[in-house]
């Protein structure tokens, strides 16, 4: 139950107002002047103030300017103010609005309205901060990170990276590889406030799973052949901070039992130790592939899934966000710049509209490299042509070039349309789903919905239900 102040010199009235104000299921405390209300609001916390205008010594209206000036020690400057007067006065009611109330009623009010009104400056108020929380994050993600661009895409994930950046709760990165999964993940640490470090580790790296294990967990001395000292693990290493877990759909069904564990009590044992070790740390993981798919087939654990999946963040490829390529390739040219000590060279418009035209199947990396590559070839900070970026191989292989297509006069099917180009993808790609979506440049969701539209399936999707194999032959395939 909220818990509001009354400021009031009128005993009676004030105690008629609580009242009134606990059937509507609102708390009140009483105080009989500013004085008295600084010393309530020092040693408790009020969802909002309820504060008469006129009263002896110091008015209302000051008491609230001296509250919003956020001199007070242990006093909330921005705490809601609900002012009463028996006037009904437009001029002092512009005058409390100018010095920072929330609102303004006369003492006739009804006990209803009275509490209308106190709800509905404590939600603006909670409204206020959030928004406010949200933009010194979403600033903080700014300035630290390397996530260019003001595409809506990237506005999207700014926000989600916003909400999710304070809490605890695991994110599960999607995306192409070459996106920036690991630019999210390093944003989501630096605005989380976590004090420990972020550290990363890519479990399609590793040749086998001891390895795995050991970089993850750590190892005690004589855990195998070559474990000739203890070693803390990745995890140890990240407590107090956030473990970035890349590729988590390559790790083996055995690791994947004991990171279920680890998400479940934050406890793990190293490599041939015996005692349990608690670690506080948030885990991100990322992936390119389809986990879901790769749960049902029982190539990844179900209930690890569901672990991961709490807060997904889908990372779209360059070429859905074509409108971020003009400042990604500005700020890839100004940081080799800078490393190699070169003038920073200038695109010509018509040397952006190639790059913007290029389907990017490398994304974010092929980008920066090519950047790079064209501010080594720039001579003396020359301006970069179209020529020079179709010299990087990018002539051949714009949207521009394989979008034409001839309409028949008699019209298309574009259902029948669209089957025949989710076939193709498939039959390219040796019916990889997650592949297919990226060389169509849809997500692996809409895939999959199309999949199950069209009907199609293929031995490799064989999934056993209930102790039977289940398939079914491709019409036309």
């Amino acid at each position: 139950m909220p818990k509001v102040l009354i400021v009031e010199d009128d005993q009676t009235f004030a105690h008629r107002v609580a009242r009134n104000l606990q059937l509507e299921g609102i708390e009140a405390d009483h105080a009989f002047g500013p004085k008295e209300a600084l010393t309530r609001m020092a040693s408790g916390r009020y969802a909002a103030i309820l504060c008469d205008i006129r009263m002896p010594g110091q008015s209302g209206l000051d008491f609230l300017s001296q509250v919003r000036g956020g001199e007070l020690e242990a006093i909330e400057a921005d705490v809601p103010f609900v002012m009463l007067t028996s006037l009904n006065s437009v001029e002092t009611a512009v005058d409390a609005m100018k010095r920072g109330a929330n609102d303004y009623l006369t003492k006739d009010a009804s006990r209803s309205e009275i509490a209308v009104r106190l709800r509905r400056a404590m939600e603006q108020q909670e409204v206020a901060k959030e928004n406010r929380r949200l933009r010194e994050t979403v600033a903080k993600v700014d300035e630290f990170s390397e996530l260019v661009g003001d595409s809506p895409a990237m506005m999207r994930i700014k926000e989600e990276i916003a909400e999710v950046a304070e809490t605890d709760a695991t994110v599960m990165l999607l995306g192409e590889t070459g996106v920036g999964k690991e630019l999210v993940a390093r944003a989501i640490h630096r605005a989380s406030g976590r004090t420990g470090e972020f550290v990363d580790l890519n479990g399609a790296l590793l040749p086998d799973d001891t390895m795995l294990q050991s970089e993850l967990f750590g190892h005690e001395r004589g855990a195998f052949t070559d474990a000739k000292t203890t070693k803390k693990g990745k995890m140890e290493v990240a407590d107090g901070g956030t473990l970035f877990l890349d590729e988590v759909g390559e790790v083996s069904l055995d690791v994947q039992a004991m990171l279920l564990r680890v998400l479940e009590n934050m406890t793990f044992t190293r490599v041939g130790g015996m005692r349990p070790i608690q670690v506080d740390l948030r885990m991100i993981v990322a992936t390119n592939r389809d986990l879901l798919r790769m749960s049902e087939e029982g190539h990844f654990r179900q209930d690890l899934y569901y672990r991961l999946n709490v807060f997904p963040i889908e990372i779209p490829p360059l070429r859905q966000r074509r409108e971020d390529v003009t400042e990604l390739t500005a700020f890839f040219l100004r940081r080799a710049a800078k490393r190699y000590g070169r003038p920073v060279p200038e695109p010509t418009a018509d040397a952006f509209a190639v790059l913007r035209d290029y389907h990017w199947p490398g994304n974010i990396r092929e980008l920066r490299n090519i950047s790079e590559r064209l501010l080594i070839r720039a001579r003396g900070g020359t301006a970069i042509t179209a020529e020079d970026v179709r010299a990087c191989g990018l002539a051949q292989k714009t949207t521009a070039q394989q979008s034409f297509v001839e309409i028949p006069e008699d019209g298309v099917n574009l259902d029948e349309l669209e089957q025949q180009f989710v076939l193709e993808a498939l039959r390219r790609c040796d019916w990889n789903q997650t592949e297919a979506a990226g060389l169509l440049g849809i997500s692996v969701d809409r895939m999959n919905n199309r999949v199950k539209k069209f009907g199609f399936t293929h031995p490799k999707w064989r999934v056993h239900k209930g102790g039977r194999k289940a398939s079914a032959k491709l019409a036309g395939g």
